[in-house]
């Protein structure tokens, strides 16, 4: 597993750097999960019936580090400043009348943001391609539509993994809004490499799926792995989301996307953000949490572990 990772790494860089000219430019891809020197960080969601439970303390939080109760050092919610990345399948699959939705939901996502909060928008069909950087002027992502028309095959597994590979600042949280149909047709990694670059990085993945079948495969005809069967698409973005403490948010036709988006990143914004530094388990390798809540009735949701740099 640890080849696909770098494989997948590799595919990364060489897709971000074959974006079109003129666009920011980006430093390459570097896998890590660490706050600070020696802290990680967790992104944790608690709710219960659906809706956000505030005002709870770090007495109110257990951590296992590889089944070991570890301190948490502190807390934070609603503090932090946000970094949303909105990655959009522009495949053939996608009609006129979609782009048209998603333009309007991406304008309604900037107004949503914070003072301090800032989006990023990209688009890939077979390739990657960057529309507006974090830095661009307000007016910058609106206007990339104008360039955008579904068309081509769809890398989904890949660009993904562009995006997870990317540097995070320090001091930032970084939501990965992903809007597909779910079918990769064209990706060079399969779902397994990207599971394990989700584990190695910190962005939270969030999918919004377009109407399709949950039971279709979702295997690029370009990354099979031998003696392994085909994951189905509702399979691997549930994983996906659990792996990263994300949320798979189906929709149908009919459905307004923007309120849809509004919604993911309402969500990412009302969680708590929980630091400890690891005591009584290796720092090296892959290590998974288990948070927990000593609240009835809640419902807790955080990436599933960190592979320690």
């Amino acid at each position: 597993m640890r080849g696909h990772a770098t494989l997948v790494f590799a595919i990364a860089a060489a897709m971000w750097a074959a974006s079109p000219a003129g666009a920011v430019p980006q430093q390459a891809p570097t896998p890590t999960f660490r706050a600070g020197a020696d802290a990680v960080a967790i992104d944790v969601s608690v709710r219960r019936e659906r809706r956000p439970v505030t005002g709870l303390t770090i007495s109110d939080f257990q951590v296992l580090d590889n089944g070991v109760p570890q301190q948490i050092s502190d807390l934070s919610y609603e503090r932090l400043p946000i970094d949303v990345t909105v990655v959009l399948d522009v495949s053939a699959s996608v009609t006129g009348e979609v782009l048209d939705q998603l333009r309007q939901s991406v304008r309604q996502l900037k107004a949503d943001l914070g003072p301090r909060d800032r989006l990023k928008l990209v688009a890939f069909n077979m390739r990657v391609r960057r529309l507006a950087d974090f830095e661009a002027p307000a007016a910058a992502a609106d206007a990339a539509f104008a360039s955008l028309s579904g068309r081509g095959s769809s890398a989904i597994f890949d660009s993904v993994a562009v995006q997870l590979a990317l540097p995070a600042l320090e001091g930032r949280r970084h939501l990965i809004v992903l809007f597909t149909d779910g079918q990769d047709s064209s990706s060079m990694s399969d779902p397994d490499a990207l599971f394990e670059v989700a584990r190695r990085t910190t962005a939270t993945v969030a999918i919004v799926l377009a109407s399709t079948s949950p039971e279709r495969s979702s295997a690029s005809p370009f990354a099979r792995s031998p003696g392994r069967p085909p994951i189905t698409i509702g399979r691997m973005y549930d994983q996906l989301a659990r792996e990263t403490g994300g949320m798979v948010v189906p929709t149908t036709a009919g459905d307004n996307l923007a309120s849809t988006f509004r919604r993911t990143l309402a969500d990412f914004r009302a969680t708590y953000v929980l630091y400890f530094t690891p005591e009584g388990v290796a720092r090296s390798g892959s290590h998974t949490i288990d948070v927990r809540v000593k609240r009835d009735g809640t419902d807790v949701r955080s990436r599933r572990g960190y592979t320690w740099k």
